[in-house]
């Protein structure tokens, strides 16, 4: 089995593991014929003409103003939801909250820099540093920071490694929050080296422990690593409310929903870890 076919397989199992069957043999017959499923093709072509529309500017929220490139590692599918401030608003809130004590933003697994970016447009933080190992999303990030007049304030780093607190100045670490979005290396990452050198920052993790078959196991040991460092809290996916937006009320109610879709395997949940 090559490398694609085993990604494949690792997909399909995964899906199979929390959908039934037939979504599970659907979805992997697009990914081997190369083609997005009927309802990815239509979030993909919503969020398209919303970002055409916005000129790729983000419209609401704490991100307002926001600029994107035309360039994405992802494929545009949340472009809409992100440009109408609405993507993740559970760790949006957060953000925003902490931004009230911290100042430096530290983003691993930081994709084009929406976050990395985004936090620095109107000045809810100081500074931020982007770990994302991707060659190309590292270029993103650079084009975007320049976009966005920021380049000075972003620090750009590739794969974070067990040692990636050594890249951040021990002054910036302790006034930090730090966002973990790296696609189930998360519970391999979070040494107890790790927890200990952020115990006073605010950590949180989006999970994958579905990822895995011994994936409860995983976030439970998490869980107790961290609970004596940190007071911890569960946040899921909540409410949007896509009739808000007045530049939707000409898209079926189909296509509005959609936009609040993030596409995820299951509902999503984070833990957000709070210094005790």
């Amino acid at each position: 089995m090559n490398p694609a076919e085993f990604n494949i397989f690792k997909k399909f199992t995964t899906v199979l593991k929390n959908q039934s069957l037939w979504t599970a043999i659907e979805k992997s017959i697009y990914k081997i014929i190369g083609r997005p499923d009927p309802i990815t093709y239509r979030r993909l072509l919503i969020s398209n003409k919303i970002n055409n529309e916005f000129e790729g500017v983000v419209r609401y929220g704490p991100f307002k103003g926001l600029k994107f490139s035309d360039n994405s590692r992802w494929n545009n599918l949340d472009r809409a939801s992100m440009l109408l401030g609405i993507y993740e608003k559970e760790i949006m809130t957060e953000i925003v909250n902490a931004s009230q004590k911290y100042s430096i933003f530290i983003d691993v697994g930081a994709a084009d820099g929406y976050y990395g970016i985004g936090t620095l447009k109107n000045s809810l933080y100081k500074k931020s540093y982007c770990f994302e190992m991707s060659d190309k999303g590292r270029s993103i990030i650079e084009e975007n920071a320049k976009l966005n007049n920021v380049q000075n304030q972003v620090i750009i780093h590739g794969k974070a490694d067990f040692d990636f607190h050594k890249k951040i100045d021990a002054n910036d670490i302790g006034n930090s929050l730090l966002l973990i979005d790296i696609e189930g290396s998360e519970f391999d990452l979070l040494t107890d080296e790790v927890l200990n050198v952020f115990s006073n920052s605010i950590i949180i993790i989006e999970l994958h422990d579905w990822f895995y078959e011994d994936g409860d196991s995983k976030l439970n040991s998490l869980i107790s690593r961290a609970s004596k460092l940190f007071q911890i809290t569960t946040l899921t996916t909540g409410e949007r409310n896509p009739s808000l937006f007045h530049e939707l009320k000409k898209l079926d109610d189909t296509d509005r929903w959609l936009i609040c879709s993030e596409g995820r395997g299951q509902l999503m949940t984070w833990l957000k870890l709070s210094p005790k």
